[in-house]
């Protein structure tokens, strides 16, 4: 399995995608750490509501790990890589797996270079303006699960990629439904009065665990549900793919 993960990274260090990847995390938190920043007025300076709002700009490397774990998948398609990898590992369930293990280490190294670009972007400014950011646990929690959505995000990408295979229905698909699908399935079920199913929708129930919706699940029954959605999407991808024919 080891050899896996590491034959994951190569492919990944390999090509010049993963520049894009990381240009992508640092610009979306940064324009929006210096929005948030920028914006705030004098009375929320040095509180902890603007240090949260500060940290959550980091939530957006999630999206660009959900990105990479649909390609890494869908790549082995387009690419014609996946009858070499699995004539090189006959089972194809442990390349899967050896994926989401890479998926999930890398997620959590794009979330922790989100949240030092953010805090490198936001505490000199803060500083300039006379005040800091105040760090206390309930900060320090929202960073840590900032961390787990992440990697839970990037784990779910994969499954979908898995399950789909086809790189551009994949992407679409999936940044539609995150986007637009979820609110407009979301609100069809409250015509219905069954709103509170919505919020066992993946994308509403990982926004539970980072607290970034209101109404919604608690953070731990997020994390639950949304590891449910993980393990759901990588079992019907390993099942997809162990009767795909490759030849």
């Amino acid at each position: 399995m080891t050899r896996l993960v590491a034959a994951e990274y190569l492919k990944f260090r390999t090509t010049r995608a993963w520049i894009g990847f990381v240009l992508a995390v640092l610009a979306l938190t940064g324009v929006v750490a210096a929005a948030t920043v920028g914006s705030a007025e004098d009375v929320q300076l040095g509180t902890a509501e603007l240090s949260h709002d500060i940290v959550e700009s980091a939530l957006f490397s999630s999206l660009i790990a959900f990105l990479i774990g649909v390609v890494s998948v869908t790549a082995e398609w387009r690419h014609g890589t996946a009858t070499r990898t699995f004539l090189v590992t006959p089972r194809r369930h442990r390349v899967l797996v050896a994926k989401e293990i890479w998926i999930v280490a890398l997620a959590l190294a794009l979330a922790v270079l989100a949240l030092a670009f953010v805090l490198a972007i936001a505490v000199p400014w803060l500083a300039i303006e006379g005040s800091s950011l105040p760090v206390d646990p309930g900060l320090v929690g929202f960073g840590g699960r900032a961390l787990l959505v992440s990697a839970l995000w990037g784990a779910l990408g994969v499954g979908v990629g898995a399950v789909v295979q086809s790189q551009t229905p994949a992407l679409v698909g999936s940044v539609l439904w995150v986007l637009l699908g979820e609110a407009l399935v979301t609100l069809l079920l409250g015509v219905v009065d069954l709103e509170d199913v919505g919020d066992y929708l993946p994308g509403r129930a990982l926004s539970g665990l980072d607290e970034t919706v209101e109404d919604g699940l608690s953070p731990w029954a997020g994390g639950a549900v949304g590891l449910a959605w993980v393990v759901a999407f990588g079992l019907l991808g390993a099942v997809r793919m162990s009767r795909q024919d490759v030849t």
